[in-house]
């Protein structure tokens, strides 16, 4: 029994000294690798300089890219280019059929033709119609001037011609009372005596005549004294005769001349009847009067309508006017069925083929692209770049540029344009523009090569560094020795003692790079400093969870 208890514990002192040397074997080890993970998290204060740079990717891109569209909706007729061709400002590249467009422009100047047509007759219809109008104001005036002195002698004029006709009219009853009473009395009278001697007369010549032929039968007397007697006899018989013509004639002339007197007075009462009825000629002319005034009225107003053609002239005008404008626009887009190049470039795209319908630029439509011309002896660089970044960012700074598809050049710009707001800001408003906190808000930057090649095109990569800050000759860290208490900064200078508590020492930075801060006071060129003790949470295991 005692034999065996003897070799155990031989055994079990073998092992407990063999553990014990491998456990003061493992401090050792731990011990050399604290201090050399110590002396690997030191780091002393360096002088250098310091460049703080932004760098960023974006694609290569031509400053000046037009999409060339027509303005005319119609069929690809014709297309001079292909993809890679170069073209100069104002060559033809393409035809859109011209039909449609030459028919709509005819259309448009038979309408246009019409219009002016219809102005130049109304222009025509105005002359007239002002000259109608003159006249008929002329007429009108004199007429009322006419009427006007006629109402202010018209009763005058009917007062003379009433008194002339009484007038003759007691003249024409005073001559037939005169051939009644003085001047057909006498003469018949005296022709009644005249006749009444000359049968006196007779009868003696016809006795004396008898006597004598008896007084010749008897011897008593001789022929001669008969042929006398005879001749008496005549004479007397010629006398009578006479007188019963005068008293015949006068009898006829008085009858006559009494009948005169009556047709004399019955024209000399109709007269007067005339005069008198005459007398409404005062009214007539007054109504007269008021209706030439009436019709001057007219005719005033009547020079207005000249007035009011001249505005139905206006806007006929107007629509000439209108139709010219879309006659010209007809022209336009005429002449713009042959679609040329509006810059000089190449061309990068097609966007159609020949028998294609190609739809025009409108308010109702943007157009659809025949080609597109780049014109690339001006290219940019386009890059988003965070918020931090373009806050040290001004315009004009300098850039370099690589291209990875020609890494051997190297290429210089500088900064041409940086976005007034952020990408999701230029793009929506309000609510729609929230993004979440851990967004990353971008803005727009473009950088405009100085020496752009024809081996560069549109779409390749680009690395664009643009040096913000250079410090030369200055005190620097590693960010990552620097920490922070408060508004505070700080490096921890690690003490000789072992197991003792590093020195902080509190400093004052300036400028820092994404990896180097520069030191301006606090400590020293050569000072050595650790890396600052992580007081933070614990950090867990990648399976672990909680509210830590």
């Amino acid at each position: 029994m005692k034999k065996a208890i003897i070799p155990l514990t031989l055994v079990l002192l073998a092992v407990c000294g063999l553990g014990g040397l491998a456990f003061r074997s493992m401090n050792g080890a731990k011990a050399a690798e604290t201090a050399k993970t110590a002396a690997a998290n030191n780091k002393s204060v360096y002088e250098g300089d310091l460049a703080v740079n932004i760098v960023e990717t974006g694609t290569v891109d031509a400053v000046k890219s037009v999409e060339v569209k027509g303005r005319v909706t119609g069929r690809l007729s014709k297309l001079f280019v292909e993809e890679g061709d170069h073209v100069k400002q104002g060559d033809l590249i393409a035809i859109i059929d011209p039909k449609e467009t030459r028919l709509m422009l005819q259309q448009n100047e038979a309408q246009l033709r019409g219009a002016k047509s219809a102005t130049e007759k109304t222009a025509i219809s105005i002359i007239q119609s002002r000259l109608q109008a003159q006249a008929a104001l002329e007429q009108a005036q004199a007429k009322v001037a006419q009427l006007r002195l006629a109402l202010k002698i018209q009763p005058r004029l009917t007062s003379s011609a009433i008194k002339q006709a009484q007038m003759n009219l007691n003249t024409a009853l005073e001559e037939k009372k005169r051939l009644l009473q003085s001047a057909h009395p006498i003469q018949l009278a005296s022709a009644i005596s005249t006749l009444n001697e000359a049968n006196a007369n007779l009868a003696n010549a016809k006795s004396d005549y008898a006597r004598q032929i008896e007084l010749e039968k008897k011897g008593y007397v001789s022929g001669k004294v008969v042929e006398n007697a005879k001749l008496v006899l005549d004479l007397a018989r010629t006398r009578l005769d006479s007188a019963k013509i005068n008293r015949d004639r006068i009898d006829g002339e008085f009858k006559s001349e009494l009948a005169k007197a009556d047709e004399q007075i019955e024209q000399s009462r109709a007269a007067l009847d005339t005069a008198n009825a005459n007398s409404i000629q005062d009214e007539v002319k007054r109504h007269d009067y008021q209706s030439a005034l009436a019709d001057l009225e007219r005719a005033k107003a009547g020079l207005r309508d000249p007035d009011v053609m001249t505005k139905s002239r206006d806007q006929e005008m107007a629509t000439v006017s209108q139709l010219q404008s879309v006659v010209s626009d007809a022209q336009r887009q005429l002449s713009e069925t042959e679609i040329r190049a509006p810059i000089t470039g190449i061309v990068t795209k097609k966007g159609l083929q020949v028998g294609e319908l190609a739809t025009g630029l409108s308010q109702f439509s943007s157009g659809t692209t025949i080609v597109k011309i780049e014109d690339r002896t001006a290219m940019r660089v386009k890059l988003d770049v965070n918020e931090i970044d373009v806050a040290k960012m001004t315009l004009g700074m300098s850039a370099q540029v690589d291209v990875d598809a020609i890494p051997a050049k190297p290429f210089h710009g500088i900064v041409k344009k940086i976005a007034p707001a952020s990408k999701d800001a230029s793009s929506s408003t309000g609510a729609a523009a929230s993004t979440s906190s851990d967004a990353v808000v971008k803005y727009e930057v473009e950088i405009l090569l100085n020496d752009a090649v024809p081996e560069l095109r549109s779409g390749m990569s680009a690395k664009c560094t643009m040096n913000v800050l250079k410090r030369t000759n200055v005190l620097l860290l590693p960010l990552e020795y620097v920490g922070k208490d408060g508004k505070k900064q700080f490096v921890e200078i690690p003490t000789k003692k072992e197991g003792g508590t590093p020195e902080r020492v509190y400093i004052q930075t300036g400028a820092h790079s994404g990896s180097e801060v520069e030191i301006l006071s606090g400590v020293k060129k050569g000072t050595t400093v650790q890396k600052p003790t992580y007081k933070g949470p614990k950090r867990k295991g990648a399976m672990e969870f909680g509210s830590d």
